[in-house]
């Protein structure tokens, strides 16, 4: 079960990493499109890939090849020829994707064939009975229906699901409660971790086993909202940073990425020396309101690089992605905290590289406060 947890997120979240970097040798029929309202209409079609970050997103046309979205609302009407990766706050898929679909939203709702696997990350899942997935279906979701039929395996998590349809594979999942509707017909084993025992109605059937497995530690279980509070503190911490001072935010992706290496002895520096010294002063009466001083501002300035890393990080993956500029926009944010997290799922190298590019964006601030007027000809 964790490798199934971990196969939902990995190629859920490190997918538009993967996707970012190969569009520097996208060919020149791909698109990116970012903005308030995105739509590709009935009557367009796009050649190779599309990339978008919008408040609404409307693919109502063909895309040949991989589909990235991100915003609030996403609707695909049209087709995906390939894969399709999406992020939003609801999800509705009623056009057919030609291979794997990745979902995280809060109210996901597909309704056409997916010729590959499904992954879904979301509150309330519904795979309607116009639906078919070609591979397996992956969950990590609050309440799940799937009455569309699945070729491959249901595997994952989540509180509550419902089983209606076919499914030619097994079934793995740990809920709280699991349904086996009078149109479920599963031709392999059905396996799940529950305390409750499942539901089966009269009509339904099961090739293999069915087999109940109890919970183990339980109070240790990470729920969706706890794995994901971090990075939504994350990324509404750097957008409100980009809203309030988006000069300041700009000046520090620059520091960071133009003197790296500056920065990164700096930053090293600054961390190893800045904690003695605020010890060396507290310890003393004529000392202490300077050390009061300096504990408070190192720890403003270690909140401010932690919150600056996705910038950082987004900035490095857009020139990455072929699109090099100077400003901070609201998709290098959103692909920089995608970054972040992609980065935290990587054993040794993952946490090494975050604390690289923390250090790097501590080091920038730090520069920024001692060498106030080369920032303002940077900028």
């Amino acid at each position: 079960m964790n490798y199934s947890l971990l196969k939902i997120v990995s190629s859920s979240i490190i997918s538009i990493f993967l996707l970012g970097f190969f569009t520097q040798t996208a060919a020149a029929s791909s698109v990116i499109r970012t903005g308030e309202a995105i739509s590709i209409g009935s009557d367009q079609l796009i050649e190779g890939d599309f990339y978008s970050a919008a408040g609404k997103l409307n693919i109502s046309g063909e895309v040949a090849e991989d589909a990235l979205g991100i915003a609030g609302q996403v609707a695909v009407n049209g087709s995906v020829g390939a894969d399709a990766t999406l992020f939003g706050g609801t999800v509705n898929v009623y056009g057919s994707i030609g291979d794997d679909l990745r979902v995280v939203a809060g109210e996901v709702t597909i309704a056409e064939p997916v010729m590959g696997d499904v992954m879904v990350i979301g509150g309330i899942v519904n795979i309607l009975p116009t639906a078919s997935i070609g591979g397996d279906l992956i969950l990590l979701a609050g309440q799940t229906v799937v009455e569309g039929s699945v070729g491959g395996d249901i595997l994952g998590r989540s509180e509550d699901i419902r089983i209606d349809s076919q499914v030619a594979g097994n079934v793995d999942v740990t809920v709280l409660t699991l349904t086996l509707g009078e149109k479920a017909n599963v031709e392999g084993s059905v396996s799940y971790t529950s305390r409750t025992i499942a539901t089966q109605a009269l009509n339904a059937t099961i090739g293999g086993e069915l087999v109940r497995n109890d919970p183990v530690l339980p109070e240790n279980e990470v729920t969706l909202a706890t794995a994901f509070l971090p990075i939504l503190v994350l990324l509404f911490s750097v957008l409100a940073w980009f809203l309030v001072s988006r000069h300041t935010l700009v000046m520090m992706t620059q520091r960071a990425l133009q003197k790296s290496v500056r920065q990164l002895l700096l930053g090293f520096a600054m961390l190893i020396l800045a904690p003695f010294a605020i010890v060396i002063l507290s310890a003393s009466m004529i000392g202490l309101l300077v050390g009061l001083v300096l504990f408070f501002a190192f720890g403003l300035l270690f909140v401010a690089g932690l919150i600056g890393t996705p910038a950082v990080i987004g900035q490095l993956m857009m020139k990455v992605f072929n699109q090099p500029t100077t400003q901070i926009s609201l998709i290098t944010l959103l692909v920089g905290v995608v970054g972040v997290s992609a980065l935290t799922l990587l054993p040794v190298v993952g946490p090494l590289a975050l604390g690289i590019f923390f250090i790097l964006s501590f080091g920038a601030l730090v520069d920024m406060v001692l060498r106030p007027k080369t920032s303002k000809k940077a900028d």
